[in-house]
């Protein structure tokens, strides 16, 4: 219930900030610097004979680079990422689901967003994990992210908003392939 009620007053805060006029307008042009941090329910589909993964993990770090075309559209590379827990080839590790897609985002008012993109899927082990040098296995697919979000603070041409994301990758083995799905909510730092 407690849950319920904090989610419930969330809301009406940002219905109420939505709805207050600016007293100047937020300006974005040039480039665009963005990082994201948050939570994210991750579904790892592998091959029959080895373990499908769900499972909590973190997003960290969700960067974006690029350039403001015009002051609502914005060409970006978006590099998602989220950790998970791999529980195959003989003991528990860490992978990363990762991508480099290129993206564009829009802004359909003035602190509402929306970005979609597709690109590069690259499953791979995370670098403080790795022990012996044939747990170095990275594979790559075709990957593709949609997402939305809000700027709830604004100031001088930083903005801080909360972000909802899907992200979709099929990461190709030598003998297998894998179909990696995140579902996120972060908290995102951007520079324009």
């Amino acid at each position: 219930m407690k849950h319920f009620l904090l989610f419930l007053l969330a809301g009406f805060y940002l219905s109420l900030h939505a709805q207050a006029p600016d007293k100047k307008p937020f300006e974005r042009k040039g480039f665009v610097f963005g990082g994201a941090a948050g939570v994210s329910y991750i579904q790892v589909s592998a091959p029959v004979g080895l373990p499908d993964e769900k499972q909590t993990g973190m997003c960290f770090p969700n960067l974006k680079v690029g350039y403001m075309l015009t002051p609502r559209l914005a060409l970006l590379m978006y590099l998602p990422r989220t950790s998970y827990v791999y529980n195959g080839d003989g003991r528990e590790r860490g992978r990363g689901f990762e991508s480099f897609i290129p993206s564009v985002q829009y802004w359909p008012n003035d602190r509402f967003w929306l970005i979609a993109g597709a690109g590069l899927d690259m499953d791979a082990p995370v670098f403080y994990d790795m022990k012996e040098k044939s747990e170095r296995k990275f594979f790559f697919g075709p990957a593709a992210v949609a997402g939305a979000g809000y700027e709830f603070f604004r100031k001088g041409r930083i903005a801080l908003d909360v972000q909802g994301q899907i992200h979709y990758g099929q990461a190709y083995a030598p003998d297998h392939k894998v179909n990696s799905a995140a579902y996120s909510i972060l908290v995102g730092l951007n520079w324009y």
